[in-house]
């Protein structure tokens, strides 16, 4: 049986978070509003947890920020879509 190493998991998960980050940053160029915002939440995320993984502070930091300005939009854009609909 296959295993990843420590080493290969690592880098699936940069490459899915690099991956994400890019499609995020192609869907804001074409203004397509709120699955921009999910993709690049899930890729930084990813990348934020490869940078604790790492140990690597300045990328957990600037991914991690990434992290809690998206998921404010995300949860922004969630509340604005519950009044709009006159649920809230």
């Amino acid at each position: 049986m296959y295993h990843l190493s420590r080493h290969s998991n690592l880098q699936l998960i940069k490459w899915l978070g690099t991956t994400l980050c890019l499609l995020g940053i192609a869907l804001t160029s074409f203004n397509i509003y709120p699955a921009n915002i999910l993709l690049s939440l899930i890729g930084s995320g990813l990348w934020a947890y490869a940078g604790y993984a790492q140990r690597d502070t300045p990328l957990l930091l600037v991914e991690g920020v990434a992290v809690f300005l998206y998921l404010t939009g995300f949860v922004s854009y969630i509340y604005n879509a519950l009044r709009l609909w006159g649920i809230l």
